[in-house]
């Protein structure tokens, strides 16, 4: 079993009252879709946000195909507005 931690910002953040949260799989890899799949079964309050949201990874956007490490820094970035 691995411990991914997931930085949450803005909404996201607030969803849960927390700015990061911690999600135990048991794999050593998994793709942006398989964790995107993984919070919205285990942290029910980010369900509704999450088709607004994307995965950062090491603070680069990632693909839904793209794998990820426990090691790797991973951000929830809610949707952002303006100009």
């Amino acid at each position: 079993m691995n411990t991914f931690t997931i930085k949450l910002f803005g909404p996201t953040g607030r969803a849960v009252g927390q700015r990061e949260i911690k999600l135990s799989i048991d794999a050593d890899r998994v793709t942006c879709a398989e964790l995107r799949a993984w919070l919205s079964e285990c942290e029910p309050r980010l369900a509704s946000l999450l088709p607004t949201c994307r995965l950062a990874v090491n603070c680069q956007f990632a693909a839904d195909d793209q794998p990820i490490t426990k090691a790797d820094e991973i951000a929830l970035i809610g949707f952002v507005s303006g100009g």
